[in-house]
């Protein structure tokens, strides 16, 4: 009856609690979001000094364990790290406390870091890394009630076959889809990752899912959509990015792919699934999620993601810090972005925008490598609606952007490199062009958008 409980309600609570959007004071958002502004609303300037202690906990232990070794193996896991990550965690933990402490302002090179569009922009009282040491300390905390009770075993038994045929993936990653889509592209790398390393997946599969389900939540797409002028519509907006998504992962799921092959974590044991013959797939579905349930104990499973939590705070947020940082500043203060997107200008100028917005759509088209949110920044002025709308949803489909997701998939177990990054950021952009053609040119002959 226990397992029956765990199962049923704790699923419940976490599918709820990262899935189901409710209205609180007018808003409709996931519990998540809720969460994250009644933190920045009521107790913002509390929980900044929490991540400044945080950073200055990183510096000063990754400059000790630098020389020396711990006796805690746990310890010595979250503190040593790489030469190159050793130089990332140090200078991302003192370009926070500098932005947040507004050191060195009025120096040319300072004054370039506490700009508001780069450094500003990644730390500080509207930083996206304020919103991650929230999301990532309330979701990593409540993801075991979605990953370690039996709705993964329920829901990937059950969509296993159709998942399988379209995606060559199990039916499992459905769950980390539905994370990023309606939650955060973040927590789905994060639980693609967990599960890869529990042996859901092999290597060649969590890349599949990592690089093709990840995508930013709803709430971001929404107010994207709200920036471009598009919220009267959002419900094509973000089908449009649904679409985009899922032919992209049918195609990545028949790629060669020769660096990521079919073996799982450290010889993990593969989840396999197969139906008895005395039982429905549905009976096989709820039977295997109470066996996932007996085996879980719920201070285990919830210790084990506090140590997640740690683990993300010192070898992860310092890390996007440094690398977004850095990639803000190339984007605002250089035209290096303007350089490498020239060719795409005569390419949008010949599919019927005019040389001024294709101008615009050229150097959104790459930004969103340096950071999600800078195609908007640089296409919210065109006048073309299609080109809003172009740019909107190709932000979303390209799915790496180095200040986040990026720096994610690097850090995974899964074995992506900064190249490999590159190279998805590239097949994406790619392919989602072709595709995004198409689909503007519809909805611009259905009179939905106009050029």
């Amino acid at each position: 009856m226990i397992n029956k409980f765990k199962f049923i309600f704790l699923s419940l609570i976490g599918f709820i609690f990262f899935l189901v959007p409710f209205t609180i004071g007018g808003e409709s958002r996931i519990m998540i979001s809720h969460i994250i502004y009644l933190v920045t609303d009521n107790i913002l300037d509390e929980f900044i000094l929490f991540t400044v202690i945080c950073a200055w906990i990183v510096l000063v232990a990754t400059v000790i364990f630098t020389f020396y070794t711990s006796k805690s193996g746990f310890l010595n896991k979250i503190f040593k790290a790489s030469p190159i990550n050793v130089v990332l965690r140090l200078v991302g933990s003192f370009l926070y406390l500098m932005v947040i402490n507004n050191w060195f302002a009025g120096n040319a090179v300072a004054d370039m870091i506490l700009d508001p569009d780069t450094g500003g922009l990644m730390a500080g009282s509207k930083g996206l890394l304020t919103t991650l040491y929230i999301t990532f300390f309330v979701g990593i905390l409540a993801l075991p009630l979605l990953t370690h009770f039996g709705i993964v075993e329920f829901v990937g038994i059950l969509l296993g076959p159709l998942v399988e045929k379209l995606f060559r993936v199990p039916g499992y990653s459905m769950i980390d889809a539905i994370a990023s889509f309606v939650g955060d592209g973040t927590i789905g790398i994060v639980v693609t990752d967990k599960q890869y390393q529990r042996g859901y997946y092999n290597k060649r599969e969590a890349y599949i899912i990592s690089t093709s389900f990840s995508i930013v939540g709803i709430a971001f797409a929404a107010a994207v959509a709200e920036e471009l002028g598009f919220s009267g519509i959002f419900p094509i907006f973000y089908g449009s990015i649904v679409v985009v998504t899922l032919i992209l992962a049918f195609i990545t799921a028949r790629l060669p792919l020769k660096k990521f092959e079919s073996t799982y974590f450290e010889d993990k044991t593969p989840k396999s699934v197969e139906i008895p013959e005395d039982k429905t797939i549905v009976e096989h579905s709820y039977d295997s999620a109470i066996e996932q349930a007996e085996q879980t104990s719920i201070g285990g499973a919830f210790l084990e993601a506090l140590k997640n939590v740690v683990d993300i705070y010192v070898g992860f947020l310092p890390i996007i810090m440094a690398v977004g940082t850095l990639s803000l500043i190339i984007a605002e203060y250089t035209a290096f972005f303007d350089i490498i997107s020239a060719p795409l200008v005569p390419v949008y100028d010949f599919l019927g925008y005019s040389r001024e917005v294709a101008s615009q759509m050229a150097p959104a088209s790459v930004a969103g490598f340096a950071d999600m949110y800078l195609p908007a920044l640089f296409i919210i002025g065109a006048e073309s609606e299609a080109a809003r709308f172009f740019i909107g949803v190709l932000a979303f489909t390209q799915l790496v952007f180095m200040s986040e997701t990026g720096m994610i998939l690097v850090k995974t177990k899964i074995g992506l490199n900064f190249w490999d990054v590159i190279k998805v950021f590239l097949f994406r952009t790619v392919l989602s062009i072709p595709v995004l053609i198409v689909l503007v040119n519809i909805l611009s002959w259905a009179g939905v958008l106009s050029f």
